[in-house]
């Protein structure tokens, strides 16, 4: 499957992520002041900036869901409802938004609390504070975040996708794990290469992983495997 406009709007997500990301490390250094002070950082600049951030990146990753969704009921030579698949990923996305938006919150949060507080065991002047801040806020975490959530757009789009198809047909076909193939393999994804999945585990299963699905017939599943899917499937 060809996914032709992921590197495109990887690429879009990490410079909204980014721009994002610089004006709430701004907000946060104007609020700490020198000396820093965690105390006069309002709850309300951990909520509301990632929910602005959040409501920024929807858009493009709800773009690449219907990408996706369509490219796999095209390849499946079934008629396609976009107003379905649109719908699909647009509850999709503000479901997802809400969990990324927490998870992040609660990284961030916890870890501009540490290194302040190692800012003041260690005596650090405030531009060594602030160079230590920027891993929460820089480019590089931008693209980690925005590799690893279109991965998981797609991995979503794909298994709606699916659903849709054996609501149709009636056929439930079995999801196989595909790697990049390229030398970025990590140990835990390398070893599931074209295998089946069985456990209800999906990519992304690490930071910046770009695996992604594939479905087959049943048919290709050793009798073990395929007792293990039946078992699954009636769940």
């Amino acid at each position: 499957m060809a996914y032709f406009n992921r590197k495109e709007l990887e690429r879009k997500l990490a410079r909204v992520l980014s721009k994002d990301l610089q004006a709430e490390l701004k907000k946060l250094l104007d609020y700490l002041g020198d000396p820093p002070d965690m105390s006069r950082v309002p709850r309300e600049y951990w909520r509301n900036g990632w929910k602005l951030i959040a409501k920024h990146v929807e858009p493009v990753l709800v773009e690449y869901f219907v990408q996706v969704a369509i490219e796999v009921m095209e390849a499946s030579q079934i008629g396609i409802d976009i107003a379905v698949v649109n719908s699909d990923a647009i509850e999709w996305a503000l479901n997802n938004s809400e969990i990324w938006l927490q998870q992040t919150f609660n990284r961030t949060y916890e870890g501009v609390g540490k290194l302040i507080g190692q800012s003041y065991q260690e005596g650090w002047t405030y531009k060594e504070l602030v160079k230590a801040l920027e891993r929460f806020y820089s480019p590089v975490r931008a693209e980690m975040i925005a590799v690893t959530e279109m991965t998981r757009a797609a991995t979503m789009a794909e298994l709606k996708a699916e659903d849709r198809l054996f609501e149709m047909t009636g056929k439930r076909r079995v999801p196989l794990w595909l790697t990049a193939n390229d030398e970025k393999m990590c140990d835990y994804c390398a070893p599931r290469d074209r295998q089946p999945i069985l456990d209800g585990g999906y990519p992304p299963a690490h930071p910046r992983c770009r695996c992604r699905l594939a479905f087959r017939s049943e048919y290709l599943l050793t009798p073990e495997q395929k007792a293990i899917w039946e078992s699954r499937a009636q769940v």
